[in-house]
């Protein structure tokens, strides 16, 4: 059975012909380029590495916390 181009897209499994290499999401490598430099910055500064990564860590998790409730907060529709 053959799928139709729609279907395979949207299941992810259409490819491009002659790809073989799937790119990364760009907010993913900008968050990586943005810890890279910032751990770079902490450590150039004299933070030692582990502080610098606690610290990154810590404020990650903070801002994911952040985001959670904020999209919560900013919901229309609510639990009835």
């Amino acid at each position: 059975m053959h799928n139709s181009p729609a279907t395979t897209a949207t299941c992810g499994q259409a490819r491009t012909p002659g790809t073989t290499r799937v790119p990364a999401p760009a907010p993913a490598v900008v968050l990586v380029v943005v810890v890279l430099l910032l751990t770079t910055a902490l450590t150039t500064h004299g933070t030692t590495a582990q502080t610098a990564l606690a610290t990154l860590a810590s404020a990650g998790l903070l801002g994911i916390e952040l985001v959670r409730r904020l999209a919560e907060a900013l919901t229309t529709r609510r639990a009835r």
